[in-house]
């Protein structure tokens, strides 16, 4: 219903009214776990990834902010300017290439409030935030012995207990630096020590568009080029966190990918990324790959687009935390699929090419409606084909210079081509 519907309310989603209200009663009964809500699709994501020798579990936390709503129980802040809503940390399982499986883990939650007058000592005994990426590692574990996982992250990720937690499971990280340590028994900053490594390589990256945020944070999408540099550092345990006093210090490989010739102009930032990695880091070779890796980390925050934009989840009505919790569970598969459709109809993609493969995609009549609209044999319609029709149906132009379809697009047609498919069933269901 949803998939066919993304982005629409619930009563427009829904085919009647008792369907509507069985949603509903569904997204309110307190009985319900959103987790168990999506446990089918995620142990499908974690039997798939079993098979493959790399899986990225792709983290990062989004708000989803209910500040204008009024009324809405469970409700927690965000940020500093009086926002009210739920924190979202969210793991995909993505393949190296850039292809989306699906969600591994998601965890919904409120900032904890600090009680008045509590002392360091209690504070660093109950849980943070920033516990939220040890939990995800050890929550999902290991996905199989022929399957090594990396947990790749954005800078909050940066600490070392969860770095320390993936080493104790046995998994992989890669997490770009946000603090500048100090190489173990010197002085040196791991900035500056990284920095007066030889040059190995140079690669293009890209870089997407941020909009939201501060002004000085945005940035506009382009391809960068970067040189790249390795080290090998040690890292102690943070001096100030009970919770790692007792653990060893780790030793760890650095990537250092610099812009060194950013072009000029507002919004236009160099690009510097200080990775930190589990896994080895010699070579240019090792570093490109790394840096490959990394790169994938911004599918997540297409996934959070799809999710608030394409499903509208921000525009519920729901009037309880735990209600959005379901909502959210249901949508973020609805949201992966909107990724996959997208990858589907990327011609650098060999599972674009593969005519039978579109039925495990799509019904029949859609099918049928696609290829009529594009003028060839349903049995030969290609899954790029299909989905490049469909993009259109969407608004995508398709010009030489236009990338790939990108979400909206694929929904907005496929709103359509369900509609239209719909409509053939129930036409002919009335002539027989």
């Amino acid at each position: 219903m949803m998939a066919q519907h993304a982005g629409e309310s619930i009563p427009q989603a829904c085919a009647s009214w008792a369907q509507a209200m069985g949603a509903y009663r569904l997204l309110s009964n307190q009985a319900v776990d959103p987790h168990a809500m999506q446990a089918p699709h995620r142990e499908r994501t974690r039997k798939a990834c079993a098979t493959l020798p790399v899986v990225l579990a792709v983290s990062d936390i989004s708000d989803l902010d209910f500040t204008g709503r009024t009324g809405i129980k469970g409700l927690g802040r965000l940020g500093d300017g009086g926002g009210r809503g739920l924190q979202q940390h969210t793991t995909l399982a993505v393949v190296p290439d850039g292809g989306v499986m699906g969600v591994l883990r998601q965890h919904w939650y409120t900032r904890p409030e600090a009680p008045e007058g509590e002392s360091r000592r209690k504070r660093q005994a109950r849980w943070c935030e920033s516990d939220v990426w040890a939990d995800a590692a050890k929550e999902i574990g290991t996905l199989g012995p022929a399957c090594r996982i990396i947990h790749v992250a954005d800078r909050g990720a940066d600490i070392f207990g969860f770095l320390n937690t993936c080493a104790q499971l046995g998994v992989g990280f890669l997490v770009r630096a946000a603090h500048d340590r100090r190489v173990q028994d010197t002085q040196i900053r791991m900035w500056e020590h990284a920095a007066a490594q030889p040059a190995l390589d140079t690669m293009e990256v890209k870089v997407s568009a941020q909009r939201g945020g501060a002004k000085r944070d945005r940035r506009i999408a382009r391809t960068a080029q970067v040189t790249l540099r390795v080290a090998r550092i040690t890292i102690p345990p943070a001096r100030n966190d009970p919770r790692v006093a007792d653990a060893s210090p780790r030793e760890i490989h650095v990537v250092y990918a610099l812009e060194e010739k950013p072009p000029s102009g507002e919004g236009i930032a160099p690009v510097e990324w200080m990775l930190l990695t589990s896994e080895t880091a010699r070579t240019g070779a090792d570093a490109r790959r790394l840096v490959g890796w990394y790169a994938q980390r911004w599918i997540v925050e297409e996934f959070h687009r799809a999710e608030k934009e394409g499903c509208r989840l921000e525009a519920s009505q729901l009037d309880d935390a735990q209600d959005i919790k379901r909502l959210a569970a249901i949508t973020a598969v609805v949201a992966v699929r909107l990724l996959q459709l997208r990858d589907a109809a990327d011609p650098a993609s060999a599972a674009s090419r593969d005519a039978a493969s579109l039925r495990t995609l799509a019904d029949d009549p859609c099918i049928r409606i696609v290829a009529a609209l594009a003028k060839t044999d349903p049995a030969t319609l290609t899954p790029e084909l299909f989905f490049r029709t469909i993009a259109k149906r969407g608004g995508w132009l398709a010009r030489k210079s236009d990338p790939r379809p990108g979400w909206k697009c694929l929904w907005r047609g496929w709103r359509d081509i369900a509609l239209m498919a719909q409509g053939a069933v129930l036409a002919l269901a009335g002539s027989s």
